[in-house]
């Protein structure tokens, strides 16, 4: 069998021994397939000047050319090269699978030889496989959005609308929600059509609301991603500014994409809407599939397309889910807080308070109540919420969004009992007995853990309190150093090390003596639990601050720059106690003390 290495004077002596039998030869063409998959240049150039037929041939058992086998193999300049040998109709031949060169490019980077394909044969970007066009496929594989602009841009064919509702649809799904927007801004009827490929008929709102993602409400970003977030221009448009300066730093750049995106996918949506109340169709709005799209953004989390949908069509605020209940109802089972907020304001909250009251005396006493009061759906445990530092707050948590949403119940039936006989709170301490002891060992091994660096640190400032650097004077017992301004700064830290620690243990202390209740992890032992890890990290700072100033006192007369080195290892531990612990306690300050339900 020919060799893969083999020359091509070796080809052209194979040549002349080609069988001229009609069917594939495959010994006879895979030198070439192998050299074009290497990118060897040199010897697919000479394997065509012998045999110029080759050029237009089907070199594989796939039906490919010799262009399909270099787009396949990612050989970009080889592919521009060829391009200019073939005659223009080639570029529009099918492989085995349907596919044109032009579509397997396509899910490539190389703008540069789609430019050369389409070129050389304009008509090549039309050239549909089982539907699907090269724009399609580079939009599905959503590696080069540069690719996805050339194509969209060098699409015009049919020019009543080269383009489909499905590609739309597929750019909302990838978040090229600025191409989809140049398109309908373009073609304004994709805007409220819907596909007609499947069987749920979904519409670009239908898909946008399956991807909390692309919002910015569906974003969790830390607290200095949340500050760049804030800085980050809004504008579209990449112009001078110093954020292209700042393009380089990968977390910055991740930001200010995100943004970009939620940017754009907010005007979509509101274009859409608009869009749609210009035709002034009701059947497109009063749909099943509208609903669909109130009941997926709502189960999302995003509270975007509900305030844009709301402002458009009022109405939608009254759609009651097939199987779901109202929008509200439909935001606290899921447990989307944003939605909840946001709904908050709304009207339908109100509402939802007559229907119950109306309904107090013969709806609520049937199992399958369209109107149950809201506490009961609150009350259910969330399997999933957003991440949590420990059990004890993530009992917190259950208990705070109980609370809040206890407060939508009218105070005629806030003792409604369920179809089981049960209250909210019934129902809510039964649900979350697993979590109640799970919160309580979290929060005993947590207070033991953290009793033994207390008590180690009170230890060794009550011993060094007695045992002063340096010692003491024999007649008068006073300190050697005490006339050192440095000696001052290791009493002064000493005490507040020891005070601090025995503060902190007497707090965990009274962690261990708790009596563990569900409604003590709201605040009580929360706040205990805050007030010890205070004052352990102020404990920790005092203790190397005043062994940094023995030290200092000890070695000064003989070593004038040990300080530096000694305040430097000093803020070593310090360092790695911020790093480890202080997030924890951000987020139990934040958890305990800030307002979890934003009213904007």
């Amino acid at each position: 069998m020919e060799s893969a290495e083999s020359s091509p004077l070796s080809v052209v002596a194979d040549s002349n021994n080609r069988s001229n039998a009609e069917e594939f030869n495959y010994k006879y063409y895979q030198p070439l397939h192998i050299a074009i998959l290497k990118g060897d240049w040199k010897f697919t150039k000479a394997f065509l000047d012998n045999d110029p037929s080759t050029l237009t041939a089907k070199i594989t058992m796939l039906g490919e050319t010799a262009l399909h086998v270099a787009a396949l193999g990612a050989q970009w300049k080889l592919v521009e090269k060829l391009v200019q040998l073939m005659p223009a109709n080639m570029l529009t031949e099918l492989d085995s699978k349907g596919f044109t060169c032009l579509h397997y490019v396509a899910v490539g980077k190389s703008v540069d030889t789609a430019k050369a394909l389409v070129a050389k044969n304009s008509s090549v970007i039309q050239v549909t496989s089982s539907g699907f066009t090269p724009l399609y496929l580079c939009i599905a594989a959503a590696i080069s959005k540069e690719m996805v602009w050339y194509l969209v841009l060098n699409t015009t064919e049919p020019a009543c609308c080269p383009f489909k509702h499905t590609d739309v649809c597929a750019m909302v799904s990838v978040g090229f929600h600025d191409i989809a927007m140049y398109i309908l801004q373009r073609y304004p009827n994709l805007a409220s059509t819907s596909s007609t490929s499947d069987d749920d008929g979904s519409t670009i709102l239908h898909v946008m609301s399956k991807f909390p993602s692309h919002f910015q409400s569906g974003h969790n970003f830390g607290f200095w991603k949340r500050c760049i977030y804030r800085c980050v221009p809004v504008e579209l448009e990449y112009g001078n500014t110093i954020w292209n300066a700042l393009e380089f730093v990968p977390s910055i750049k991740l930001v200010r994409d995100a943004k970009l995106r939620h940017v754009s996918a907010v005007r979509l949506v509101e274009f859409v809407c608009s869009q749609a109340l210009t035709k002034n169709d009701c059947r497109f709005w009063q749909s099943d599939r509208i609903v669909n799209v109130i009941f997926d953004a709502t189960s999302s989390g995003i509270v975007e397309i509900l305030r844009i949908c709301f402002r458009f069509f009022p109405d939608m605020v009254w759609n009651h889910m097939p199987n779901g209940g109202y929008v509200t109802q439909i935001a606290i089972e899921n447990r989307q807080e944003k939605v909840f907020s946001f709904l908050c304001k709304m009207p339908t909250i109100s509402i939802m308070q007559v229907m119950q009251i109306m309904s107090s005396t013969t709806t609520f006493q049937h199992k399958d109540s369209d109107y149950p009061p809201t506490s009961h759906l609150a009350a259910r445990f969330a399997s999933q919420v957003e991440s949590i530092p420990g059990a004890a707050f993530q009992m917190q948590r259950e208990l705070q969004w109980f609370k809040e949403v206890e407060k939508l119940d009218n105070p005629r039936i806030k003792n409604y009992k369920d179809r089981d006989g049960k209250t909210p709170w019934q129902v809510f301490k039964d649900n979350h007995k697993a979590l109640l002891e799970e919160g309580k060992i979290w929060m005993k091994d947590t207070s033991n853990s953290c009793m033994l660096v207390a008590t180690l640190i009170a230890t060794i400032a009550f011993a060094a309190a007695i045992t002063v650097p340096g010692g003491n004077n024999q007649d008068k017992g006073i300190p050697i150093f005490l006339s050192d301004n440095t000696f001052m700064v290791f009493v002064v830290s000493d005490a507040l090390a020891l005070f601090s620690s025995m503060t902190s243990l007497l707090m965990f202390l009274g962690i261990l003596n708790a009596r563990f209740a569900q409604e003590d992890f709201l605040v009580a032992l929360p706040q205990k639990l805050i007030i010890g890890l205070t004052f352990l990290f102020l404990a920790i700072v005092t203790t190397m601050v005043a062994y940094g100033a023995a030290l200092s006192m000890l070695v000064q007369d003989r070593l004038k720059w040990a300080p530096i080195p000694i305040v430097l290892l000093a803020c070593v531990p310090i360092a790695l106690f911020a790093i480890l612990q202080l997030p924890l306690l951000v987020e139990m300050m934040i958890s305990t003390y800030g307002s979890r339900f934003s009213y904007e």
